[in-house]
């Protein structure tokens, strides 16, 4: 079978992403990761829902999860067996780590929750949605941005994130007619998106004890607005008038 693009794409990243987290369960903990301050019960929920996104991607790239048929629960049980795995070999004394029951509960509720996710939207709705999540909890789950601002991260991730988060916005909204035939309508709405976004990361920032950086959320808007522009000029030379 032909792998379209999209699969191709999903499988890269599957094949990247399980490697660097495996070894990173099973390493010594980083000075960054304590220095992060995201807690480490989180870092589990969202590893396992990204590697379930992408498990399922890789397997079923065009269909939703349907919980009557038996490859997600293949996929669930596939996921549980690697986390007990995991956990296990955690206790190496080498390692300086050990076995956790509440860990490898993250890891299933990480899990779960993505596959929850894949069954009630395609993959552009569940794919927004994941980067959504991943801006939110570095932006206010994390003082990772913070830890080398010599290099300007918060500002590069800003403009990385809100613009990556626009382009999957743009390919969403392309999957529904109504939208995509109104040109003006689907560049206000995928801006309106991140807007969206980017007001409720700011709104909740006092909720964790973050200030609003308004450089920041100028360089987020900026990058929204150039992908959404980019993008509109492109749609409108490669579709008919």
């Amino acid at each position: 079978m032909k792998l379209l693009r999209r699969h191709k794409a999903v499988l890269i990243v599957l094949a990247v992403y399980w490697p660097v987290i495996f070894a990173l369960t099973h390493i010594p903990v980083p000075n960054l990761a304590r220095q992060s301050g995201m807690s480490d019960k989180t870092m589990h929920v969202l590893a396992y829902f990204v590697l379930a996104f992408l498990a399922w991607c890789a397997w079923n790239p065009y269909e939703k999860v349907n919980w009557l048929r038996w490859k997600v629960w293949a996929l669930v049980a596939a996921i549980a067996c690697y986390g007990m795995i995991d956990e296990l070999l955690q206790r190496i004394p080498a390692l300086g780590r050990s076995a956790d029951v509440i860990d490898f509960a993250a890891n299933m509720a990480g899990a779960l929750t993505a596959l929850i996710l894949l069954s009630l939207v395609s993959f552009w709705g569940a794919l927004l949605t994941v980067c959504a999540i991943f801006i939110f909890s570095i932006s206010n789950l994390s003082h990772l941005l913070s830890l080398y601002p010599q290099f300007h991260l918060n500002t590069l991730f800003s403009f990385a994130a809100y613009g990556g988060f626009t382009l999957i916005a743009i390919q969403w909204l392309g999957q529904m007619t109504s939208i995509v035939q109104r040109r003006s309508a689907w560049l206000f709405y995928s801006l309106l998106l991140s807007v969206l976004l980017l007001c409720i990361v700011l709104a909740a920032a006092p909720l964790f004890h973050r200030s609003p950086d308004w450089i920041d959320a100028a360089t987020s808007l900026a990058a929204s607005f150039l992908a959404a522009m980019v993008s509109f000029f492109l749609f409108k030379l490669t579709r008919p008038s």
